[in-house]
């Protein structure tokens, strides 16, 4: 009875190791990261570029601060890769008989 509890305990720590989105989850978020650099750089040089222009000046703005929220978003929203899945596994030894 104590083996099948024990195994009962550990069914969730199984089941989330299998759970395909902690896999995916960090490579969409740095793919969208990706993006929202290129926007965010592009709208900044843009910036620059027509500083005296003060109607596009204020939307490139607007592009700016939407690129920067986004990427909070995403950082917030994406899971921290687990320790477990960050430290090698050690292989387990068989016991030895003495």
């Amino acid at each position: 009875m104590a083996a099948s509890e024990n195994a009962e305990e550990r069914l969730p720590e199984t089941a989330a190791s299998f759970d395909p989105t902690r896999h995916v989850a960090p490579v969409i978020a740095h793919e969208l990261n990706n993006i929202l650099a290129i926007v965010q750089g592009y709208a900044d040089r843009l910036i620059l570029k027509y500083v005296d222009d003060m109607a596009l000046h204020s939307q490139l703005k607007m592009i700016t601060e939407a690129a920067r929220r986004a990427a909070a978003i995403i950082r917030d929203a994406t899971p921290p890769p687990s320790q477990a899945a960050s430290r090698p596994q050690k292989p387990k030894q068989e016991p030895s008989i003495a």
